[in-house]
């Protein structure tokens, strides 16, 4: 059972479908206050009228598109001005291309939005998290991390591309991210993990995918994943559960901390990766 969160203040990147929407309604039956930070306003409206039909409070609605940096810092401006102190933040946003597609800031498109967000935008918010006691960042990832290749020469992949070359990337980026900014925010309460929310088929990246290979892809996925409606429990529990009160720096699947690969253990590719995103997104650690 999840825990009482009245009087919690809960972002949720990517809540209007799948695993973000699975996650904001349960984290809003449990009393918190969500804030939804989403791409498209119809699908936010309508995650956020099942949250009120749902007994909810009335979240707060941030519109963003998060595969641009401009819009990220825009959307941490705008929670920043709430005031509000931030307790819980789901980086779950994602995004999967069948084909190649660069940003019109120059950063191919998957990265952007599965790594380079959540990198920009934990950071800008970390004041807000600073000032909620025992507050969790909980970043979404994938067991896909195992197979990933960071060519820091490449980032854009440019050279070759393939849909889970840059998808696979960005995990092994979150999972790293991870245990950087654990380290980094050694001696505050704020716990920062990983999490593997299971192989859940979703419409991840479909409205821009289209075609045999997308069809053909969907079809191997949902042969082996879980129903979508199961997504939410990994999160919810990294995001709630009592026994991970302190717990930084992990990697959880199925709703337990779990051990890495040995390529998510490197401590060199991970602080150089932090470099280049500290250069790419211009946002520095400690956020003054």
């Amino acid at each position: 059972m999840i825990r009482d969160l009245s009087g919690k203040n809960v972002l949720v990147t990517g809540p209007t479908s799948g695993i973000g929407r699975g996650t904001a309604l349960e984290l809003a039956k449990a009393g918190a206050k969500l804030i939804l930070v989403a791409r498209n306003p119809d699908k936010c409206e309508q995650v956020a009228k099942e949250i009120e039909n749902a007994g909810g409070q009335p979240p707060i609605s941030i519109i963003a598109d998060l595969s641009l940096l401009s819009e990220v810092e825009r959307a941490a401006d705008e929670f920043l001005a709430t005031g509000l102190p931030l307790h819980i933040l789901i980086n779950n946003a994602g995004l999967v291309n069948q084909r190649r597609k660069v940003t019109p800031e120059g950063l191919e498109q998957t990265m952007a939005v599965n790594y380079f967000a959540p990198f920009a935008l934990t950071l800008r918010l970390l004041p807000s998290l600073m000032r909620a006691p025992g507050a969790r960042i909980v970043n979404i990832t994938s067991n896909s991390y195992a197979i990933a290749r960071l060519n820091f020469d490449d980032l854009t992949f440019k050279r070759f591309y393939w849909p889970l070359g840059p998808y696979s990337a960005s995990k092994l980026g979150n999972i790293y991210f991870t245990r950087e900014l654990a380290r980094r925010l050694e001696g505050s309460d704020i716990t920062v993990n990983a999490v593997h929310p299971g192989l859940i088929f979703t419409n991840l990246g479909i409205g821009n995918n289209r075609g045999f290979a997308q069809k053909l892809l969907g079809a191997i996925w949902s042969k082996f994943s879980l129903d979508e409606s199961e997504g939410h429990r990994c999160p919810t529990y990294a995001a709630t559960a009592q026994e991970l009160d302190g717990v930084t720096g992990q990697y959880i699947a199925d709703s337990r901390v779990s051990k890495l690969k040995p390529i998510a253990l490197k401590d060199e590719p991970a602080k150089r990766l932090w470099e280049v995103s500290e250069a790419t997104t211009g946002v520095r650690f400690p956020v003054s």
